[in-house]
């Protein structure tokens, strides 16, 4: 609460303060909440998410001697996922008959002329060649070739070596205008 001290008679004397004033009070309503759309969005997702979890909660956790541990579906999961990051291939896919093939890094060019046995493209796996390609099919031209296994790490470096170094490949250096890293990698990884 505010008190002002004003002065009876002259400004200048400071001294003489004989009254008291207070601001008169004022009640301030307070704004009304209109709902945002966007919070609304926001507290639906929520709902939804734990209904859902509640549902779904023993496709990931069960009861077992009065301690919670992951269901068996999930433990299957786990244990797959976890080999297959164990398990990895790195390959190259390999042309099977000379010809043009696509390039994905040859500037103006679309395509690239490749010799039997030349490398189209360096990858990593942790699927093998049907998981890898099941949906994507590769060119019935190119050959899966596995190069290296390891666990998927290993591989990814192995990948990044051979696409680094795929500019001193001799069947790179024949070329009029060598590449910096084989037609199918668009990237160096």
């Amino acid at each position: 609460m505010f008190e002002v001290f004003l002065p009876t008679s002259n400004l200048m004397d400071t001294k003489e303060l004989t009254r008291w004033v207070k601001p008169p009070q004022v009640e301030l309503e307070p704004p009304l909440l209109q709902p945002n759309p966007k919070n609304w969005i926001w507290l639906l997702l929520i709902a939804a998410t734990g209904i859902f979890a509640a549902i779904n909660w023993e496709d990931y956790v069960v009861e077992k001697d009065g301690k919670l541990e992951l269901a068996p579906k999930r433990k299957a999961k786990l244990k797959k996922e976890l080999n297959e990051i164990d398990n990895a291939v790195q390959y190259a896919l390999i042309a099977r008959t000379a010809g043009e093939y696509p390039c994905l890094n040859c500037g103006n060019r679309k395509t690239i002329y490749l010799n039997v046995g030349d490398v189209w493209k360096y990858g990593t796996t942790r699927l093998g060649e049907n998981g890898r390609y099941k949906s994507d099919p590769i060119d019935d031209r190119l050959r899966f070739l596995p190069e290296f296994a390891g666990n998927y790490a290993e591989c990814l470096k192995m990948e990044k070596i051979k696409i680094y170094n795929y500019v001193l490949l001799p069947e790179n250096q024949k070329r009029k205008s060598p590449i910096i890293r084989p037609p199918g990698n668009p990237y160096d990884i």
